[in-house]
Formats: C-alpha cells, structure tokens, sequence
C-alpha cells in the first residue's frame, strides 16, 4: 500500500466504461490500491485528468453490431445503439480530496426482443488526513447492470441478467514513526440478482439467484519503510461471505507478506503472498496459496496497469462448491499522436471447479477490448471500438463467443 494515487488520462469512450466496471471491482490490497483503482477508473472512463471546474459532463452516441446478444452458443446478432453520459466532480485540498465518476448508458438491440438494457454505476472516493500521522481513505462503488463481469468475480458470465453490486472500502492508516505504519481496513461487498437465468437453465447455465451475497473483509496490514522505494508489508485478512440460498457460507484466513516498489519514479511494483484457509460451512477445512500483484507503468503519453491474482474464489458453476482462480488482465492506453489515441484491454481466467455434479473441472475465459479515439477539438471526439468474449464449456454448461463492433461520438459540456 502506498499513498500516491495513479496517474490520469483524457479519455471517454464506451469501450472505457467496460474497463471502469473492472478498476472499481477489483479487490485492493489496502488504501493506495483503493487509489489506485478508482485513478484507473477515471482513465478508463475518459476523464484522465480531473478538471479544474469540479463539475464535468460528457454525453455519447454510439452505433454498433453484436453478433451474440445472448450469450449462447449459437447466438442472435443485432444491430444495437447506445446512448452514454458521464459526470464527474473532483475537489482537492489539503486536507479533504473528493472525486466522483457517475456513469450511465440505455442500450437499445433492434433484431432480438427483451435484451433493452439500462445500467449505470457510481464511484465515489474520499481522502481526509485528520493529522500528520492519521489518515482515512474511503472508496464507495455501485453499479446496476445486465451484462456479465469477466475483470471480477461477481456472477455467472454466460448469463443476460440484471444485477446489482456495490464494492465499499474504508481505511484508516496511522504512523507510528517516519518508516513504522499500521492500516486498518474493512470492504463490504453486495451481490444480488433481481432475477434467474432467463429460460436458459436447460443449457447448464446456473440460476443466478444462487449467486446473492454478501461479502464482509477485515485487515490489518503493518508496513515497514526500508528505503525511500521499497515498503515491506505484513498483513492478516479475515473474509466471511453469506449466500442469500445457495449452501455455500464460508469463511477464509489470509496471513500474506509482501513488498510495494518503485523500480523507477515510473514503473511500481504491488506483491502480496501467503496461505490462505478456507472453511466452509457444509463441506469441511482447507487450504490454498494465495497470490496478488499490481504492476503499473506510466509516462507521458502511455500507461500500463498489469493485475493478477490466484487463489480461492466464490464459485460461479452449476453446483460447485469450491473454485481456485488464476485471474490476470492488462490494460495499455498510448497517445498515437496528439489527437489520435488507443486504448488496449486483455483480460483471462482459469476457473478449477470442485464439488457437485457435473461442475468437477476447469473453465477459462478470455476479453479483448480494442478502441481507437480521434478528438476533433476540446469538445468533440469519435471513436472506434471492438469487443472479443469467449468462454469454455464446463460439465452440462455449454461455452460461446461474442464479437461487438461498435462506433460513435462523443461531446463535452
């Protein structure tokens, strides 16, 4: 964890608001990868530098094809339009920082019926320092949406189905001395469905009411300044997460170490690792190493963020009962040129599924996000984008793929 938020990039596009949902879910190791995250969601969703009128609003008109509306494996195709809007409100001080990101989007499919979508989501992020050695850091996230998650573990990914989720986390960090601190943290995590799969039950695809939950993680995480770059770290995480129906309750014991680097004042390095012991409540103890790291490389007119994880989490398959996942994704922005730029995603898991009929066995999937955007003047951009989605069969549950092509503009206020 360390205290210096990520860097910031001019950027609005549809193909961003996908990355945004990422940034935001994705579980920080502490209060700087909190930071870190929502900077990555700012860059994502185009508004890479916070203005300096705390109020933005950017609106977008988008036209496109998608070639599997439903996610099956032969899917519908459909001409779509989408209509986007984005605020933003920031207001640094010395003492008090404050950003906000809204979202929101209506999807509108021309050749299949019942897949009209509306969503949004909100990322608020809060940092107040009551003294010199005593900080609090706080990072609210909600969003409403119908299509799946492949940047986090929040659902099933071959089902079309509204859901909400919200991400919450609080910090508060105290320095004991100049190299000594100690970060206190809670996040709240809250998943629910409003309805099944859709009449797909009959290809495997598992009842998405079975996913509600609710997520609660502690940690405590002491940090030892060794040099001016590098930070030692040594934390203990509780997790506890509740299933609304399924008979999947548990509860995990993380004991990590780890280190926060500055390779150079641009590439910095997050590690955590360490064993982790599950409990769950119908089927016994166990145990797994656990893994996270964050790699973030910027400069002028390009940035990298490289994320990866390994470890237990909540199964998504029909019946499984445990899922150890490798998760790992890129994102790459790069100024072409002073008014034409790009924006690269790459995003891939492998799901080891355990328990249940028919849900024994791995499952990986794969995200490609591609855009290229041209700003015409401080007001007006266009932008390209293109989307790849595939996921492996699994038991009964049938895998697909997905192309969208999509194009649009994009206006400032």
């Amino acid at each position: 964890m360390s205290n210096s938020p990520g860097p910031d990039r001019n950027r609005v596009d549809p193909l961003a608001f996908v990355l945004l949902f990422a940034a935001c879910l994705l579980a920080p190791v502490g209060k700087a990868l909190s930071q870190e995250a929502l900077s990555s969601a700012s860059e994502a969703a185009g508004l890479g530098w916070l203005p300096a009128v705390p109020v933005q609003i950017t609106a977008g008109l988008d036209m496109g094809y998608d070639d599997n509306v439903t996610l099956q494996p032969t899917g519908e195709g459909s001409i779509f339009t989408r209509e986007n809007v984005v605020l933003t409100y920031a207001r640094p001080s010395e003492r008090t920082q404050v950003s906000l990101i809204g979202v929101g989007r209506f999807s509108q499919f021309f050749d299949v019926s019942g897949q009209n979508e509306t969503s949004g989501n909100v990322t608020l992020s809060l940092t107040h320092n009551f003294s010199s050695r005593l900080s609090f850091y706080a990072s609210v996230y909600g969003t409403y949406q119908n299509q799946p998650n492949f940047q986090s573990n929040v659902g099933p990914q071959n089902v079309v189905s509204p859901f909400f989720d919200t991400v919450d986390i609080f910090a508060l960090t105290y320095h004991w001395s100049s190299r000594l601190s100690l970060v206190t943290s809670y996040t709240f995590e809250r998943v629910q469905y409003f309805s099944s799969s859709n009449g797909n039950s009959q290809n495997g695809v598992q009842n998405t009411l079975t996913q509600n939950r609710i997520q609660n993680t502690f940690s405590e995480e002491f940090q030892f300044s060794l040099t001016s770059r590098t930070v030692l770290v040594g934390e203990y995480r509780f997790e506890a997460i509740d299933y609304d129906t399924a008979p999947m309750n548990s509860t995990t014991n993380f004991v990590l170490a780890g280190v926060n680097h500055n390779l150079t004042e641009h590439l910095m390095v997050h590690v955590r690792g360490g064993e982790s012991f599950r409990s769950l409540e119908n089927d016994g103890n166990m145990a797994s190493p656990y893994f996270e790291g964050t790699l973030g490389y910027v400069r002028s007119n390009h940035s990298l963020n490289w994320t990866t994880s390994y470890g237990y989490e909540s199964p998504t398959a029909t019946g499984a009962t445990t899922t150890k996942t490798w998760r790992t994704g890129l994102n790459l922005t790069y100024d072409l040129t002073s008014r034409l730029s790009s924006t690269t995603g790459v995003y891939y898991h492998h799901d080891e599924n355990q328990g249940g009929t028919g849900s024994t066995g791995t499952q990986d999937s794969f995200d490609l996000l591609v855009g290229l955007r041209y700003t015409i003047n401080k007001r007006f951009a266009l932008h390209v984008d293109y989307n790849h989605t595939m996921q492996s069969s699994l038991g009964s549950t049938p895998g697909y793929s997905r192309n969208r092509y999509s194009a649009g503009l994009t206006y400032t206020y």
